[in-house]
This record gives C-alpha cells, sequence and structure tokens, in this order.
C-alpha cells in the first residue's frame, strides 16, 4: 500500500474561549478538534463536510498549520511538519490549498470555475497553458 500523502494522528487544536475572558489573565482554552486520526491517499480529492462551528475551518488551517495542533502529529509527504519552523513550511505551502466555504466571498460570479481554479496553480507556476 503506497504511504498516504497526509497522514494525521491524534490532531487535537484548543483556542482560547473569547465568550469567557477573564478581566484579568487569559481566557480558558476549549478544544475544537479532539484527536482526529486519518490519511488522506495521493491522487484523492477530500472534502470535508459538517454544521457550522464543527471544525472545518480550524481542521483545514492546522493541516497547513497557520493554526497551531495542541496534540498530536501532522505528516505530508513523508515529512512530520508538526513543528516545523514558519521558513520551512513557506515551500510546502506552495502544493497545499484551502477552499473556503463561503462561495460568495471565495467564488468572484464574473468568473469561470476554470479561471478561478487556473489562477493560483498559474500563480505558483503550474500549467502555463491552462484554459480559464
Amino acid at each position: 500500500m503506497a504511504e498516504p500523502l497526509f497522514s494525521v494522528r491524534g490532531l487535537k487544536v484548543a483556542l482560547p474561549d473569547m465568550t469567557r475572558k477573564p478581566l484579568i489573565g487569559r481566557a480558558p482554552m476549549v478544544e475544537i478538534l479532539k484527536g482526529l486520526d486519518f490519511d488522506l491517499p495521493r491522487g484523492s480529492v477530500t472534502g470535508i463536510v459538517g454544521e457550522s462551528g464543527s471544525g472545518k475551518s480550524t481542521l483545514g488551517r492546522a493541516l497547513v498549520r497557520l493554526l497551531e495542533p495542541s496534540a498530536g502529529s501532522i505528516t505530508f509527504d513523508g515529512r512530520d511538519i508538526t513543528h516545523l519552523p514558519e521558513a520551512e513550511l513557506r515551500p510546502l505551502r506552495r502544493n497545499l490549498q484551502m477552499i473556503f466555504q463561503d462561495p460568495m466571498s471565495s467564488l468572484n460570479p464574473r468568473r469561470t470555475i476554470a479561471s478561478i481554479i487556473a489562477a493560483p496553480l498559474r500563480q505558483n507556476g503550474f500549467g502555463d497553458n491552462l484554459k480559464g
């Protein structure tokens, strides 16, 4: 069996609970993601579906390390990226992209889907001959 592109083990993300911020000190932490385990095979397309506030965007941000995990590990293309410094993450992020869940804010109705998808590929040096 081929090595997965992404492998996630015991991923937890905790963020400050801003609804309970005390006058003095720090807000208590609330665990948003609670020990996720999954593999994403190479060449697959994966969608994350859930209710509003279920942690979909938090998961995406944690996978590309825009949020720091509070526990667990994230392996991308055979390399543990859980604790990589920002300078080493930048080149890896060229291979990662989040598609935001709110189509009204992320999709311009004046552009075709093909041109929207092709734009970041062209920007990162892939597919100069893409249509759209």
